[in-house]
């Protein structure tokens, strides 16, 4: 009986084991068949059904990180944050070597602006995932929403030990140190890709342009000048080019770089219509309108109907006193585009008062009427090129719409004085005589 009692117990203990064993197996299919459930429940929208699952899983095992991470999905979702983090942390608690739910809590915490707590994160993860670069970028991302500038240039030198240098990299480092006022530490950047790369033209021409952006012009140009040896036809560099020696006031480089800058087909044509604005505004003399007029009428050959050519081509003509190519050119502009007259009304009536040929404005009438639908000198204006052109009703009825906008006694005078005119060429003396009265109260 006493050698007995010790094999019965062990059997006993046995068999409890393999019942534990069999108990624990059983609720751990049970458990993946209702998280399985619930993953369903989730991915096709029935949020409160998932909600109930993974909280009953949870109620059975307390450990079952998964369902805390789904959770924290169901909160994320509806922007309950803290929830969502709460969630994950319990998660991240009880297998601590899954990296996604600290991804998930990291990028919850920048959901709640929390950047400090999502870069201790993001650090973590980037030691455990051994500088993973989409990891980096997301820490990067951090320190530039809490202005830790300095830890930003830090992150992307570990990205460029893992990838090499790469143009993207370079510009966003380049971004940061001119948002630190680091100039030179910029322009550093474009140096070590020079070194890498001593024949890229577009290497030394960014270098250059951020001395010159930031008021270095004697520490751009060298640069600029290497990049004008590798590549003389590089548009960028031509208007650079242009914009230093227009600020240093000298017109036959501006001129050279100019031509230049309109000879190459990548330069668009408001990149040439705002350096040909600037030429002549500063320029003003006949060099510069034979300058300006000369690439003008080059780039109306190769774009005949650019409407824009046409105006800035014709205030040449004006300035250089050719009254009727710069009349004809602007009406050939208001023609291919009437909004132009907007702009361009008061050189083309410069034009054309020079001619004395008033007509001219007639088939413009209804554009001018309605971009100037109560201005009296219009109506004056349409009234005398009718009055010109013999058309004395014509010209009476906008004399009178004139007068009716006029104030000043100056201009109601002179509406009056045209109102006789117009009725004398008719041979009403009577309606003459009246307006003749009428204007001697205005005199």
């Amino acid at each position: 009986m006493v050698l007995f009692l010790p094999a019965s117990y062990g059997q006993a203990k046995k068999q409890r084991q393999v019942a534990a064993t069999d108990q624990a197996s059983v609720s751990a299919r049970k458990i993946a068949v209702a998280f399985t459930e619930g993953l369903k429940a989730y991915y096709t929208g029935n949020t409160n059904e998932a909600l109930k699952v993974f909280n009953g899983i949870l109620l059975d095992n307390p450990k079952h990180d998964a369902s805390h991470f789904m959770l924290a999905k169901i909160d994320a979702d509806k922007k309950d944050y803290h929830s969502a983090i709460s969630h994950l942390q319990s998660a991240a608690k009880i297998d601590k070597k899954n990296v996604w739910y600290k991804v998930e809590m990291a990028t919850n915490y920048q959901e709640l602006q929390d950047y400090a707590a999502a870069a201790k994160l993001w650090e973590q993860i980037c030691k455990e995932k051994n500088n993973n670069e989409y990891y980096l970028m997301s820490l990067a991302g951090c320190y530039y929403e809490m202005q830790r500038y300095d830890k930003m240039i830090q992150v992307y030198d570990r990205l460029e030990n893992i990838i090499g240098y790469q143009d993207e990299l370079t510009q966003y480092k380049v971004q940061v140190y001119l948002a630190m006022d680091k100039v030179k530490e910029a322009v550093g950047e474009y140096d070590k890709l020079i070194k890498i790369y001593p024949n890229n033209a577009d290497y030394y021409l960014k270098a250059a342009t951020i001395y010159a952006s930031n008021d270095m012009i004697e520490k751009a140009m060298p640069y600029f000048a290497k990049a004008a040896e590798l590549d003389p036809s590089n548009a960028e560099m031509q208007i650079n080019l242009f914009s230093y020696w227009f600020y240093q006031k000298d017109q036959p480089q501006t001129a050279h770089f100019m031509t230049l800058a309109f000879q190459s087909p990548k330069v668009t044509w408001p990149e040439k219509r705002s350096m040909v604005s600037q030429f002549l505004a500063t320029f003003n003399n006949v060099e510069a309108a034979e300058t300006a007029r000369q690439l003008l009428e080059e780039e109306l050959k190769n774009s005949p109907d650019n409407a824009e050519v046409y105006a800035y081509l014709a205030g040449v003509y004006l300035a250089e006193k050719k009254m009727r190519m710069c009349a004809d050119t602007f009406e050939r502009a208001f023609q291919l585009d009437p909004s132009l007259l907007a702009d361009f009304f008061k050189p083309y009536l410069a034009s054309v008062e020079s001619l004395n040929e008033w007509t001219r404005l007639i088939p413009f009438e209804n554009e001018l009427l309605e971009l100037y639908p109560q201005n009296a000198h219009v109506y004056m204006l349409l009234g005398s090129a009718y009055y010109d052109g013999k058309n004395y009703d014509k010209a009476i009825s906008l004399f009178q719409k004139a007068e009716s906008f006029a104030f000043e006694k100056q201009d109601i005078y002179n509406i009056c004085i045209s109102l006789k005119q117009a009725y004398e060429q008719k041979g009403n003396t009577g309606k003459a005589f009246e307006y003749d009265r009428k204007a001697q109260k205005y005199k």
